[in-house]
């Protein structure tokens, strides 16, 4: 078969067959049989107004989850998966929490207050309020000063609930720190010039995901939680950020404007196999995996 009718051939295949799902933006070479799996609650402006959205790791059976005149941003899972917190603008930023179908919407803290992460056993929703970070119980009835000290954001629980990882500006520019909650000890894991942000842990706990400017523009490095062993996963002239671990630590979900608007993207932590999940062209942000759960449960 000669080219010109290869053209018209693949011409036909676009137009009868288009591709319904970003699936086909995964990359080649080796490795790149493996194939992500499960679900991604998302931010997304797609529909005129910033929603949350839940789409599955194969780009399939995308549905929106909230849909208020409010803008709503940074999505995350409970334990269960039966509820996603989320930070909501009402006229001030606070911190809901609602049913997988947008339904049983509560407020569960008071303005200013951004950034929520869900403990792994459930009993406590962590988030910023820009100069410290606090924990609250899901029905917002109890609230604790965790940390505070410059600016501070982005809070991430320990898979064993024992720490939280976020950044903060207290040293005069924005690092990586763990707070281990058993004796309120704050250590500093990164330590460079540049902004280290948007911490994301593991989940067998052992190494740390997060964006830096180091090379210039935002990047995505993983580093073992003692800050050893940096490893830099992505290089673009775009910053790429907001780092998400998937529940297999098999993939990191993040968001790249590399191809002209903010996508949600996967990677492997090595660097490998990138994939675009979504494609649109309103702005997909602050990716978060639902957690595993027992066959049956939701």
């Amino acid at each position: 078969m000669n080219r010109t009718c290869l053209r018209v051939l693949g011409l036909i295949c676009a137009i009868v067959v288009p591709p319904l799902v970003a699936i086909f933006a995964f990359g080649t070479g080796s490795g790149c049989e493996d194939r992500p799996t499960g679900e991604i609650a998302f931010s997304s402006v797609r529909a005129g107004n910033s929603d949350i959205y839940v789409i599955r790791a194969d780009g399939t059976e995308l549905r929106q989850v909230t849909s208020v005149s409010a803008r709503e941003l940074e999505p995350c899972w409970s334990p269960d998966a039966s509820r996603i917190a989320y930070q909501s603008r009402r006229p001030s930023w606070m911190i809901f929490t609602a049913q997988l179908d947008g339904t049983d919407e509560r407020q569960i803290s008071t303005p200013i207050s951004w950034s929520p992460n869900w403990s792994p056993d459930g009993d406590w929703i962590a988030y910023s309020t820009g100069s410290a970070i606090y924990r609250t119980s899901p029905d917002g009835e109890a609230t604790e000063l965790l940390t505070e000290g410059g600016s501070c954001g982005r809070p991430s629980w320990s898979p064993d609930g024992r720490a939280v990882a976020f950044h903060s500006a207290r040293s005069g520019d924005n690092e990586i720190y763990i707070l281990w909650l058993e004796d309120a000890t704050v250590l500093r894991i990164t330590d460079d010039p540049a902004r280290d942000l948007h911490v994301d842990w593991s989940p067998d706990g052992q190494r740390i995901a997060f964006a830096s400017d180091r090379d210039g523009d935002l990047e995505i490095y993983t580093t073992r939680v003692d800050g050893s062993d940096l490893v830099q996963l992505t290089s673009n002239e775009v910053d790429d950020m907001l780092p998400a671990w998937s529940p297999d630590g098999r993939w990191i979900a993040f968001v790249s404007a590399r191809d002209g608007n903010s996508e949600i993207y996967l990677i492997q932590p090595d660097g490998a196999c990138p994939i675009r999940l979504t494609d649109n062209p309103g702005d997909d942000m602050y990716p978060a995996w639902r957690p595993p759960v027992e066959p049956g449960e939701n």
